[in-house]
């Protein structure tokens, strides 16, 4: 019987429970018959939300993945609780005739825990749809080929070849799933609901402060530690440093250390330090 099933029987022996007390008794058996209910209705829902545990083959594909294997014992447990979660509350869609695997899902779903790994549980809620094409596709709105994007609908797309190669070398600062994640994670924080405002305000404007120097070097032309695509815009500078903090953190720290500490302490990572809620 799955999870849910048991919630759904909790619920309705609750309902029973209580309308049998009522029946039976004065205004005391009522209170405890309230009382009951809340703590069915508590148990049953934390039930109900609380997804089934990664299987043998979707933990094996965790191993390989390199931000995984610096977690302890009890942050790896978890990760994968998020990895989980994630996996089964989004909806992955292949296009072009791609087959979405569980692999796919996995690596994906621990891509979006990795960035958000410092937070209390940030599910990305306003992203409920990830599109995974073969290779890179051509937007008809852009009039170019993209390998991801990220739009405030919330929709994540993804190459999933890019997505891969992103992974092949861990440490030469270019990934794909980080850097659209990292775009998801700004806007996630910006959008009104649930997980609305999760970044800092005084550590968004240590990280705007601190950043400006140097995207103003590279829009200038200027030698920097933090690849030039950075300068397109200040949306692409932060997931350009987000591909570097997490795949370059000792470079980043030595060549620009004020900016490294400012993207530690905004969301709450220190790769060098291998700590999260380090700030």
């Amino acid at each position: 019987m799955s999870t849910n099933q048991y919630s759904a029987i909790g619920f309705l022996g609750g309902i029973a429970l209580l309308f049998l007390i009522v029946l039976s008794g004065g205004n005391i058996a009522i209170m405890i018959g309230v009382a009951l209910l809340v703590v069915i209705l508590y148990f049953s829902f934390r039930a109900l939300k609380k997804p089934p545990a990664l299987t043998i083959q979707q933990k094996a594909i965790l191993v390989d993945f390199d931000f995984y294997k610096t977690l302890t014992i009890a942050e790896r447990k978890e990760f994968e609780y998020r990895v989980s979660y994630l996996t089964q509350n989004k909806e992955f869609m292949g296009r072009k005739d791609l087959v979405v695997t569980d692999r796919m899902k996995i690596l994906i779903a621990a891509t979006i825990a990795q960035i958000g790994f410092g937070f209390e549980f940030i599910t990305f809620e306003d992203f409920d749809k990830i599109i995974i094409f073969p290779k890179a596709y051509y937007s008809k709105y852009t009039g170019h080929y993209h390998k991801g994007e990220v739009n405030a609908s919330g929709v994540i797309v993804l190459s999933w070849a890019d997505f891969l190669e992103g992974f092949k070398i861990s440490d030469d600062g270019y990934n794909v799933g980080l850097h659209e994640i990292a775009h998801a994670l700004r806007l996630e924080d910006a959008i009104p609901g649930d997980e609305y405002h999760f970044l800092k305000e005084t550590d968004l404007t240590v990280w705007n402060h601190v950043a400006e120097t140097e995207y103003d070097n590279i829009r200038a032309g200027k030698p920097s530690f933090i690849r030039s695509y950075a300068g397109t815009n200040r949306q692409e500078f932060f997931a350009v440093c987000i591909e570097q903090f997490f795949e370059q953190p000792q470079g980043f720290y030595d060549a620009l250390p004020e900016l490294y500490k400012a993207m530690a302490r905004l969301i709450k990572q220190d790769p060098l330090k291998r700590k999260r809620n380090y700030f």
